[in-house]
């Protein structure tokens, strides 16, 4: 989401477009499935991860540029954020007062619930719930670049040491779940800003051989054994160490697959994915939930195979995929949905 501190490397969007397909994915399936399990392992982390593999510290480091940061940060997060939420809601109060919904995934309380939860940011309030990262990674970059500001010049040591516990400050507050706009989400989050950040500098993703990958295969796997279910919309870790590991894990290896592809018509179209990553996620949630309707009122599938069935898994997938990224080729540069758009 932030912007680059050297050229651009081919390979970035392309690994965002996959974990923007592998987040639609995850809200298409079943969501007790070990597939659903293993993609929220690394899905959001990843975007953490590389918010901060982004970051230009160089250009917006420094407390002359915060007010410049945090207003880009605003136009590119905040605005979408909430012309989305805005919109939608009437559609949404509409649709569940008189349709009912079949996804598993929105929460529904009552029209003033979900009204108020727009400014609070909180994903089983939102109208489009998916859309809590939005204000979330706001909050993680600000914090980021606030304590970079303060205490990067004094050390190394001592601004990891300050991200380390920022971090364990976010998780002694799960105790209350998550809290508006995730503030405590956004402080467990520095660690994985912090690592992008790393990533980057020290040209991890390049040095990555087979053996190294083998390594990271292995804590994933070990992660995925003896950790319980991520979901971070709900600020849900389980052991933090393994949270960070299997994490940051899952994204060096998107990482390293995504470098090792550079050409083909697939990378041109899930690069395309990535580049207008804001647009899918903010209309993924509403078409999968018009496509569920159609294939039940039609009679193409019955709702109890809904979440299991691969070709209507595959084809919902793919349609809560398409229909943002034509809708960002054709119309991306009118009014509104600009905001929404690379």
């Amino acid at each position: 989401m932030a912007e680059m501190n050297s050229n651009r490397i081919e390979w970035i969007d392309f690994a965002k477009g996959v974990v923007i397909i592998l987040v639609v994915l995850g809200h298409v399936i079943e969501y007790n499935s070990d597939l659903s399990k293993i993609i929220y392992v690394f899905h959001m982390p990843f975007f953490f991860i590389m918010a901060g593999f982004l970051l230009n510290l160089d250009k917006w480091g420094g407390v002359d540029n915060y007010k410049a940061f945090t207003t880009k940060l605003i136009k590119r997060l905040l605005i979408p954020y909430y012309l989305a939420e805005f919109l939608w809601y009437p559609i949404f109060i509409f649709k569940e007062y008189y349709f009912g919904h079949l996804s598993r995934i929105i929460f529904y309380s009552s029209p003033i619930e979900s009204f108020l939860g727009i400014f609070i940011g909180k994903a089983t309030l939102l109208p489009i719930g998916p859309l809590w990262f939005l204000p979330c990674l706001l909050l993680t970059e600000i914090i980021f670049i606030k304590l970079y500001n303060n205490l990067a010049k004094s050390s190394a040591e001592i601004f990891g040491a300050a991200i380390i516990f920022t971090s364990h400050v976010g998780l002694f507050f799960n105790w209350c779940g998550y809290m508006a706009w995730g503030i405590n989400v956004a402080l467990v989050s520095q660690i994985f800003l912090f690592a992008g950040i790393l990533i980057r500098r020290y040209n991890i993703v390049e040095r990555l051989n087979i053996k190294f990958c083998l390594w990271l295969e292995i804590i994933f796997i070990l992660v995925l054994l003896l950790n319980k279910r991520i979901e971070m919309s709900g600020a849900i870790y389980g052991e933090p160490l393994l949270f960070y590991a299997g994490g940051i894990a899952g994204t060096l290896l998107v990482m390293k697959i995504s470098a090792l592809i550079n050409s083909g018509k697939i990378f041109s179209l899930i690069s395309d994915c990535g580049r207008q990553s804001i647009i899918i996620l903010v209309l993924h949630l509403p078409i999968i939930e018009v496509v569920y309707n159609i294939l039940v009122r039609k009679n193409f599938v019955v709702s109890t195979n809904l979440y299991n069935d691969p070709a209507v898994i595959f084809v919902v997938t793919v349609t809560s995929v398409l229909i943002p990224l034509i809708i960002a080729k054709r119309f991306g540069k009118l009014p509104v949905i600009k905001y929404f758009c690379a």
